[in-house]
């Protein structure tokens, strides 16, 4: 019997609106180096978490219910 590796894609996401356009830095540079993760909507800067696409909208709905 094998088992089958589960093939989930990951996105990255900012924890602030909740949006998944997210710029990335660039990687394989020094960490002292190294960009933040950048939010094209709200601007915000830092290191974004990174979840299931099929979990975007639910967290989406939890970032609306804290505001």
């Amino acid at each position: 019997m094998v088992k089958k590796k589960s093939k989930k894609q990951f996105i990255k996401i900012c924890p602030k609106c909740g949006s998944t356009k997210v710029k990335m830095p660039p990687a394989g540079m020094d960490l002292k180096l190294t960009f933040r993760d950048y939010c094209l909507d709200c601007r915000a800067r830092g290191i974004f978490p990174e979840i299931e696409k099929t979990k975007v909208k639910d967290f989406q709905k939890k970032l609306k219910k804290k505001r």
